[in-house]
């Protein structure tokens, strides 16, 4: 195993993962903005190749597949647009799982509370060109990548937030050019992956991630991995920006959205 702080190229240790999938009950955890696909400057842009596309649906029929994203469940399903795979959105708040939507229940009051929120974000941020306000049901995602003075921008956006009734209810992360507000609640993408584990009684995980969220889902990974309960490997996928944390983490590393590809497509070979 690589050494934590300093994982290795995955694609140089491929023997890891044929012998970590091999078994009969493996499960593939994939986040998507950062890792299936390039992060865009508008994020209703945000697209996957038909190629990994096709890697994602030959793997479904053969392994259990988890697209574990931190946007809203439905739209994560229009972006890899595979059937047959579970759609854990939110950050594991929200799942699309056989074509049934659900919200966990500890998050469902704050649906509401992010409306109003995002239609503040709206009125009061929308002057700024290039913020973009992303409503997901029970949280709230607002962009600014796409601004000329990004740095003005996460300015404006911390002060609105500092002024809006509210804003105390979520948890407030800093992301890639992002603020999210999440439900103040134990759910997280590290819960999601080891409801999963739990449910389809996994024995081996591999999962790909690129943000601060995703640490979440590595350190479930380790903790299931350390108490025998899983064998497993998580997988930085590099890029500009990518935080130490999720480096920190991780096994191994793929260093872009079109090595992802690549090695997606040799997976499902």
């Amino acid at each position: 195993m690589a050494s934590l702080g300093r994982p290795t190229d995955l694609l140089a240790n491929l023997d890891r993962v044929t012998s970590l999938l091999a078994g009969e009950r493996a499960g593939v955890f994939l986040d998507i903005d950062g890792t299936l696909a390039p992060i865009q400057l508008d994020p209703s842009t945000v697209t996957i190749t038909p190629r990994m596309r096709d890697a994602i649906a030959t793997l479904s029929r053969s392994v259990t597949v988890v697209a574990l994203s931190g946007r809203n469940a439905q739209m994560a399903r229009a972006i890899v647009g595979v059937d047959g795979i579970t759609y854990v959105g939110n950050h594991g708040a929200q799942w699309l799982q056989d074509g049934v939507e659900r919200v966990v229940p500890e998050a469902e009051p704050y649906v509401a509370k992010a409306q109003r929120i995002a239609d503040a974000a709206e009125a009061q941020l929308g002057g700024i060109n290039g913020v973009i306000v992303e409503h997901k049901g029970p949280s709230v995602s607002l962009h600014y990548r796409a601004t000329v003075d990004q740095a003005a921008a996460a300015l404006a956006i911390d002060r609105f937030l500092d002024a809006t009734p509210g804003v105390d209810a979520f948890v407030r992360l800093a992301g890639k050019m992002l603020v999210d507000l999440r439900p103040a609640i134990e759910v997280d993408k590290g819960t999601a992956l080891s409801s999963v584990v739990a449910s389809e009684d996994l024995s081996s995980v591999l999962v790909l991630g690129d943000d601060t969220t995703d640490v979440d889902a590595f350190l479930a990974l380790r903790r299931l991995r350390d108490a025998g309960r899983v064998a497993g490997l998580a997988v930085a996928v590099r890029s500009e920006g990518t935080p130490a944390a999720v480096l920190e983490a991780a096994d191994y590393t793929l260093a872009s959205t079109e090595a992802v590809e690549h090695f997606l497509t040799w997976l499902a070979g």
